[in-house]
């Protein structure tokens, strides 16, 4: 009776066992199924991204495409820039001496030419100067007839030969220190018409004139008739605003895509009216400190006086990819999210959605760096009505 009973368990328990792990696998099967993702939320094939117009469509939206090249595609750049004094069109006017004005000949706003005579300087130390060249003209030339009646006397044997070796070096001092004298001159800014002048006048005039060393209007006068200066003071300022220097601001990812040579449409900040053209002279290869900027310089000329140094302006840069790349009119793109895509025409009245990667968007093109290939059509009027479309597909696949 034991051993029937110990049976009857040992079976109900066996029973229990095999009905509770078919219930578990029925619960995890159910399980499986319920996490699975709606057909919404999948992923979606090549199929779910194509589009099929009907013949109504095609006729109602008139699609246009574009054909995708691999191109050196030209695009502009727009920046900021300042107006400066092209380098050698300005000039600071010092005087080398000490001294007082003695004559102002031109004031402010007044056109100067080059070796025109912009002040006259009446000087103690530039007298000296001129005294110190005529005594080593005057012993220059002393010494040199000497020598020369010297030669002439050891030839016939009446004069020794050591005394000629003694006014050549006599000689030789002279020329030295003429030589020397002249320099000075010369390093004030004495002109050599001048120099032979001093030779050939009874008196010395004490007055230093200071020449322009450009052409170009005088911008600033510092001093004023009877002031007295020291050597190395600033007199006045030239500029020759017949060409100026320009200075482009530009961001350092515009930057990498300029290059000396592309041209320049230059045009007033308030206005986008074209008025000069030009093209880019060079490019600093570091940022300005102050603007954090990399900085393209254009050298112009001036069209009826303008633009003026201190003018700020508009500079439009038009220049080309320096790689060939693949670009598509802006037309083509469009969002999904932040995904960017276009829609690639497959077939007649067929339409792929396609994720592409945007390197760069400019004004008229947008650059591709992967997503498309080379003579691919695609869609650049309509594109929100395709995008409508495709989402319209899913939902209703859903």
């Amino acid at each position: 009776m034991k051993n029937k009973i110990t049976a009857l368990l040992l079976f109900g328990i066996t029973v229990l066992f095999f009905s509770c792990g078919s219930e578990n696998k029925k619960d995890s099967g159910e399980v499986s199924q319920q996490t699975e993702l709606p057909p919404s939320l999948k992923t979606e094939d090549v199929g779910n991204n194509l589009i099929q117009l009907s013949d109504k469509e095609q006729s109602e939206l008139t699609i246009k495409t574009v054909q995708v090249t691999n191109n050196f595609i030209d695009y502009s750049v727009v920046a900021p820039g300042v107006v400066f004094q092209a380098p050698n069109h300005a000039s600071i006017i010092s005087t080398p001496i000490n001294g007082q004005i003695h004559e102002v000949y031109k004031f402010e706003g007044s056109w100067v030419k080059r070796g025109d005579v912009l002040f006259e300087i009446q000087s103690l130390e530039f007298g000296n100067l001129v005294s110190e060249y005529l005594q080593a003209f005057a012993e220059e030339r002393f010494q040199t007839n000497r020598l020369t009646r010297l030669k002439q006397l050891v030839e016939e044997t009446i004069t020794s030969a050591n005394e000629l070796e003694r006014a050549t070096a006599e000689f030789d001092r002279a020329t030295a220190s003429s030589r020397a004298a002249y320099s000075r001159l010369k390093a004030v800014g004495v002109s050599d018409h001048e120099i032979n002048l001093f030779t050939k006048g009874e008196n010395i005039d004490p007055v230093l004139k200071i020449y322009s060393p450009i052409d170009g209007v005088v911008e600033k006068n510092f001093v004023e008739l009877g002031q007295s200066v020291n050597a190395l003071e600033n007199l006045s300022r030239v500029l020759d605003t017949r060409e100026v220097l320009i200075r482009a601001y530009l961001s350092p990812d515009d930057a990498r895509l300029i290059t000396v040579g592309d041209s320049v449409a230059v045009s007033k900040r308030e206005k986008q009216e074209n008025l000069l053209n030009a093209r880019i002279t060079s490019i600093n290869p570091g940022l300005d400190e102050s603007s954090r900027s990399v900085i393209a310089n254009i050298v112009v000329p001036t069209s009826a006086g303008w633009p003026k140094p201190g003018e700020n302006v508009r500079l439009s840069i038009v220049t080309s990819s320096q790689k060939e790349t693949i670009a598509i009119p802006v037309e083509a793109l469009t969002y999904d999210g932040n995904q960017a895509i276009v829609f690639v025409q497959k077939g007649n009245g067929i339409y792929e959605k396609r994720p592409i990667e945007v390197s760069e968007i400019r004004d008229r093109y947008v650059f591709v760096n992967s997503g498309l290939k080379n003579g691919e059509d695609v869609a650049v009027s309509n594109v929100f009505s395709l995008k409508a479309l495709s989402r319209f597909d899913i939902i209703a696949e859903e």
